[in-house]
This record gives structure tokens, C-alpha cells and sequence, in this order.
């Protein structure tokens, strides 16, 4: 049953995660739930199956495709969709050292820390970023045009297109009442996350506090930032065994905790995202146009 609630709560989070998508992409029309759930079912599970993230491009792709938007500017609303998430995931982590703070004295802890900070200036680095290319579209336009200044005048048109699609992905920083629901969703989304994370420990009687949820969110959120093989295998176990050490929870329960969290992610997202692959009569194969005409 704690499987069961478990995989039911992932897929909740991905559709509040494909809702909230709408709210980041200024359009002239409403476009589908459908279309935006099929795109991010399909772009999680190529992160799931395939390397370097491809997923993370495969989403804008599928997207357009459908619904012959820019590429360019939907990638920019992922680039801002993940801003938010690290901004989300900080305000979480406060909430959290506030109420369990995090110790240096362990290995588990300095690692978590470093890890924080990681999460700290990366988050700070992208807002900086999406920020200045929003407000000085001009500073961004010059920075390009003297970078392709010895590139052939059609490929200069070309990137100067594709600066301006990406800009104008940005919208959603000039509505603040759009961003707020945005950040709403976010905080709604990261919560059914903490839900499922919380069966998965009850499935495998591991009792905590109820704020244990609150601490294994941030510190799964930061073991797979980094670099791993495909379906975060591995960065997730680490990250997983981490977080419940901090908790007092030994490696006897933690590490088959850390594989049946990961299942509980990995399977259905990958399952119904190659449904929905095969719905919009595409093959893993042909995701590999998302990597060769990415932004």
C-alpha cells in the first residue's frame, strides 16, 4: 500500500508540475494540459533512460512539435522553471533548519551542507542570469553580437532569433501576480513530493518526526542536481542513505529505503512517459532531435 500511495503521489506532483508549466509560458491561447502532460512525461522519462539529461531539452521539443510553438522560448520557460524550483526548495530548506538543524559533526552532515551551498549559489546564479537577460534584452543582444561578430551573417540573424524567442520565454517575470500562482503551485507541488516521501518511510516502518519528509525532499533535491547516470540511479541512493543518517536511521533500513524510493519515482514516471511517447508516435531514437536542435 505505502508502494501504492507512493507512485500515486509522483504522479500527482507531475501534474501540478505540467499545470504550473502553463502559468510559465506567455501564449496568445490556453494551451492543453493534455499536450503539456504528454511533454513532461516524456522529457522525465528520457532523463530516466537516457544520458546528459536530454530530457531537459526533450520537453520544449515535444511541446512545440505539438503545439508549433518556439523551442527557443519554451526552453527558457524550463530555465526559469527551474529557478523557481531552487528558490522553492530554499524556502523549504529554511523551514526545515528551523525546525531540525543540520550538524557539521557527521559526514553526512558536512556533506548536506556543502550541498546546500551548492544549491544556494547555483540557485543565486540563475536568478541573476534569467533576470538581466529579462531586464537588459539589449546588454544580452550586444554580449551575443560580439560573440558571433566572426560568424557567417545567417547564423548571426539565426542566434539573434533564437536571443529574442528566449527573452521573450521570460515573460512571466514581468507578471507578479502570475509568478505568485506559480510559486504557489510549487510549494503545493514539493508537498505531494513530501507526501510520498513519507509513505515510502511508513511503507518500510521507519518512524520520524513528521518534519522528516520536509528534511529528505531537500536533501533528494540535492543529490540529483549532480551529474549521474541516467534515472539519478546512485545520487538518489547516496542522497537517501544521507538524509535518514541525520536522522539516526541506520544503513539497514536506509538502504532499502533509498531503493524503493527510487522505484516509486523511476517506474512510473518512466512507464507513462513511454506511453505517452508511443501516443505521439515518436521512439526514443527520434528524441535524439531534441539534443540536435536544441536552443
Amino acid at each position: 500500500l505505502g508502494f501504492v500511495v507512493a507512485v500515486v503521489t509522483t504522479l500527482i506532483a507531475f501534474w501540478i508540475r505540467a499545470l504550473r508549466w502553463r502559468s510559465l509560458i506567455t501564449s496568445q491561447r490556453r494551451l492543453a494540459l493534455d499536450s503539456l502532460i504528454s511533454a513532461t512525461m516524456i522529457g522525465f522519462m528520457a532523463n530516466n533512460v537516457l544520458p546528459l539529461r536530454l530530457g531537459e531539452f526533450v520537453r520544449p521539443w515535444v511541446l512545440a512539435r505539438r503545439e508549433g510553438l518556439s523551442r527557443t522560448t519554451l526552453f527558457a520557460t524550463v530555465v526559469v522553471e527551474r529557478a523557481v524550483d531552487m528558490i522553492t526548495l530554499l524556502a523549504i530548506l529554511g523551514i526545515a533548519l528551523l525546525i531540525h538543524p543540520i550538524s557539521a559533526a557527521s559526514e553526512a552532515g558536512r556533506m548536506i551542507r556543502a550541498g546546500a551551498g551548492v544549491l544556494v549559489a547555483t540557485c543565486a546564479l540563475l536568478t541573476v542570469f534569467v533576470v538581466v537577460i529579462e531586464r537588459k534584452p539589449g546588454l544580452a543582444h550586444a554580449a551575443v553580437g560580439a560573440l558571433t561578430a566572426s560568424l557567417p551573417g545567417k547564423v548571426r540573424e539565426r542566434v539573434a532569433r533564437m536571443l529574442a524567442s528566449f527573452v521573450e520565454g521570460l515573460g512571466l517575470l514581468r507578471d507578479l501576480r502570475r509568478l505568485s500562482w506559480v510559486f504557489l503551485l510549487s510549494f503545493l507541488m514539493f508537498g505531494v513530493v513530501v507526501l510520498g516521501l513519507q509513505a515510502s518511510m511508513w511503507a518500510l516502518a521507519i518512524e520520524l518526526p513528521w518534519y522528516a519528509g520536509l528534511i529528505m525532499l531537500v536533501i533528494t533535491a540535492i543529490g540529483i542536481m549532480v551529474p549521474a547516470a541516467p534515472g539519478y540511479i546512485g545520487t538518489m541512493n547516496v542522497a537517501c542513505i544521507a538524509g535518514l543518517a541525520l536522522l539516526r536511521v541506520g544503513k539497514d533500513l536506509a538502504v532499502p529505503f533509498s531503493w524503493f524510493y527510487w522505484a516509486s519515482q523511476w517506474a512510473p514516471v518512466t512507464l507513462v512517459g513511454l506511453y505517452y511517447l508511443q501516443r505521439e508516435g515518436l521512439s526514443l531514437r527520434s528524441l535524439g532531435q531534441a539534443q540536435d536542435e536544441a536552443p
